[in-house]
């Protein structure tokens, strides 16, 4: 299910969008009554808790989005997690969990869950199904404000609230020859537009989202709305904590510019960005299966010098560039001195994921490597490999690797990014760097733009 550019902005009839939105016909919301105080300039604002004061007996769903084949994987990993979620509704890229009556979430108890292979996730509140915009965006306002009026909340003036925001995404990305897949659609943004125009007051949603897109600050209340099919949203919200949360669907927005050499550019850039790694410019880093050049040429433009390990050929822009070197072997084969001095390694090689972390292991259990983290990319040749993750998690910790996470990137294929740092506090110094990175962007939130071609 696609939805190309020209998509019929009516689903039913010509007209849609109606002439003219009449926010009067949507009744205002006077139950989310939320303080937000906003602490410093980076966008970081601190928001009250609140809890679900739902009686028990009324069901809780959840709901998550994934890449498209990745369903079974997910419903596989919550199971294991808790199992007293049930999956419900499900299409591909979509599903819907519901919560047995004594384990109920709110938005910061689920905004502490992290998953593999769920690129995004929050507090499900139904479905909506219309041919009409106008009517599909008034369904939304009620059930939205249907729902918080039954949560116990701080009370304060309207013009206290936020900052709110809201992300609409479809479920399945939109796909343009040489360019990235984006879920944020032209349907997308006109819905946006439409739900943003008809906004109650309290909040504090009126307005469009500036171009380029900024991120959500980081701990504010998100409305959210999956385009399953373009005449039936789902709904929810969810707490923007993490840095992929901030982002619609989870997808940081990454570069890869036209002078990129392959998507592997990409994939190293969401990679970082995703996991905080404090890489600095002048470190260096070692690439396992570097070929054609993608994640190298990344590294590269971020200031850090490279070793690429491949019997195969390295596109000429990088093989040329003075902070590069290429050697033609496999790691296997590669002499333990070469990684002195290494404190960051990247693999992404075409075979199995113990194949993978044996290479690895020979580099990181030499006496001469120092590596302080690691980049690994695991394919999955089958999803059933997906219920290996903790055994390959659990290797990679038995290395002196405290700090493990796992994700299947937005932008990569049937396959999980590892990433993993000795020490814990190696990451709150990537966020660190990156916050002060932000604060010195208008607002703190800017979106990402392609750094300097690597070759100049």
């Amino acid at each position: 299910m696609y939805f190309p550019k020209g998509v019929p902005r009516n689903i039913a009839t010509p007209t849609w969008p109606p002439p003219s939105y009449i926010p009067g016909s949507v009744r205002e919301i006077k139950g989310l009554n939320q303080v937000v105080e906003r602490l410093n300039m980076t966008g970081m604002v601190q928001v009250p808790e609140f809890v679900e004061a739902m009686p028990s007996s009324i069901p809780q769903f959840v709901f998550m989005t994934c890449r498209v084949g990745a369903e079974a994987a997910l419903k596989q990993e919550v199971a294991r997690s808790v199992p007293d979620w049930r999956p419900a509704f499900s299409r591909p890229g979509f599903l819907t969990f519901k919560i047995a009556a004594g384990s109920r979430v709110d938005i910061d108890q689920l905004a502490d869950r992290q998953w593999t292979f769920a690129h995004a996730q929050g507090i499900c509140l139904g479905k909506l199904v219309g041919d009409q915009l106008q009517g599909l965006v008034e369904q939304f306002w009620s059930q939205v404000g249907e729902h918080f009026s039954k949560l116990h909340l701080p009370s304060s003036s309207p013009e206290a609230l936020g900052p709110f925001d809201l992300h609409v995404w479809q479920r399945e990305p939109l796909h343009d020859a040489g360019e990235l897949p984006t879920h944020v659609t032209p349907l997308c943004l006109e819905i946006e537009s439409a739900i943003r125009v008809a906004a109650p007051g309290t909040y504090a949603l009126k307005g469009t989202q500036p171009a380029p897109r900024r991120a959500s600050p980081r701990n504010s209340l998100v409305l959210d709305v999956i385009v399953v099919e373009p005449n039936e949203w789902w709904i929810g919200y969810h707490r923007a904590t993490r840095r992929a949360e901030r982002w619609p669907g989870g997808a940081i927005p990454v570069p890869l510019p036209d002078h990129a050499v392959s998507r592997a550019y990409a994939k190293l850039e969401e990679a970082i960005q995703w996991s905080n790694l404090p890489l600095a410019n002048g470190e260096l880093c070692v690439e396992i299966g570097c070929a054609p050049g993608g994640a190298s040429q990344a590294l590269l433009e971020r200031g850090l010098s490279v070793i690429g390990i491949d019997p195969a050929e390295v596109a000429p822009v990088v093989a040329g560039h003075p902070r590069f070197r290429h050697l033609k072997k496999r790691g296997s084969d590669v002499r333990r001195r070469e990684f002195t001095g290494v404190r960051w390694l990247t693999a992404d090689m075409n075979i199995a994921p113990e194949k993978t972390l044996d290479e690895v292991e020979a580099v990181v259990a030499s006496p001469q490597a120092a590596i302080r983290g690691l980049i690994l990319t695991l394919k999955l040749s089958e999803w059933a490999d997906a219920a290996r993750l903790p055994e390959f998690v659990g290797r990679v910790r038995g290395w002196g690797y405290r700090d493990v996470r796992t994700r299947q990137l937005v932008t990569g294929g049937q396959e999980v990014c590892l990433v993993a740092l000795r020490r814990k506090a190696l990451r709150r110094l990537g966020k660190l760097r990156r916050r002060q990175a932000e604060a010195r962007t208008e607002g703190g939130c800017a979106a990402v733009k392609p750094p300097a071609p690597a070759g100049g």
